[in-house]
């Protein structure tokens, strides 16, 4: 545990990336201070970044106010980019040696995050939360969510590639050095425009790129609960998803995905942070 954390005296070890777009509702929940009461509680120390993208709904003075009197959190407002160009901007603000992606509305709560962590000690360069994995366990999930989630994972096994049940659950943790590689080399997301909460389909691209570089990537079972959203539309969503899956896949027909090698590789893995 003390060769894990080696830097956490000079640096924080983990750097939690929370999106926000029109959270008010979410904020009214209290979802910021459950994230700072599970973080107290850590061995190591730690950092949130609040990435507000663009809200419009008050959501960005609600933050401003409590980072006043919540320092280990801090805040970033940006022009509304969808949410990989919130992410992108956390991941480049992050001090930490280990990055966790969370939503705002805590779906999966970040309490999750022991679940991850001895599989990042071990060494896993990616560890991703799955609301598919057995184990998992979904709450208020409707029927048609479930099922839609299910055909996706499917065509992604067909398209792309295989051996992860679920690559849409927004919990995920890694090593600071993999995510920042992975977000590089971004191509098919950075061209879907965004609209609304739409935000494409970054986390099958990011692990696409990740199976090709042959990081280590683990699955986890997570607890995970559906909370309503106006934000984005059941119908126009999944088509805009299977529009993205394809050109990922003609991108890396075209050969536009090989244009570096992967850094660091020592024994198939990347060294530990």
């Amino acid at each position: 545990m003390k060769k894990f954390l080696k830097n956490s005296h000079r640096l924080p070890f983990l750097s939690v990336v929370v999106p926000a777009y029109n959270e008010v509702e979410n904020f009214k929940r209290g979802v910021l201070g459950q994230i700072g009461k599970f973080l107290r509680k850590l061995q190591f120390s730690s950092e949130v970044i609040l990435i507000n993208d663009g809200s419009t709904d008050g959501t960005e003075k609600l933050l401003a106010n409590f980072v006043k009197v919540n320092p280990v959190f801090r805040l970033v407002n940006k022009e509304h980019g969808g949410k990989l160009k919130a992410i992108e901007a956390g991941v480049a603000k992050a001090a930490g040696e280990v990055i966790l992606f969370t939503d705002f509305d805590q779906s999966t709560p970040i309490s999750e995050f022991n679940k991850l962590l001895p599989h990042l000690k071990k060494g896993a360069d990616l560890v991703i939360g799955s609301r598919m994995s057995k184990g998992s366990k979904r709450i208020n999930d409707p029927f048609f969510r479930y099922f839609r989630s299910k055909v996706l994972n499917f065509i992604i096994k067909i398209f792309l590639f295989g051996g992860i049940s679920d690559t849409q659950c927004g919990f995920k943790a890694g090593k600071a050095k993999v995510f920042k590689i992975l977000f590089e080399d971004l191509k098919v997301t950075r061209m879907t425009k965004p609209k609304g909460g739409f935000m494409g389909p970054f986390d099958i691209e990011l692990l696409y790129l990740a199976k090709k570089l042959n990081y280590k990537i683990v699955e986890v079972p997570v607890t995970w609960q559906y909370f309503p959203s106006r934000r984005l539309s059941i119908i126009s969503e999944p088509t805009k998803f299977l529009f993205d899956i394809a050109r990922i896949r003609l991108f890396n027909t075209l050969g536009n995905y090989n244009s570096r090698s992967r850094p660091d590789v020592t024994s198939g893995r990347a060294p530990l942070i």
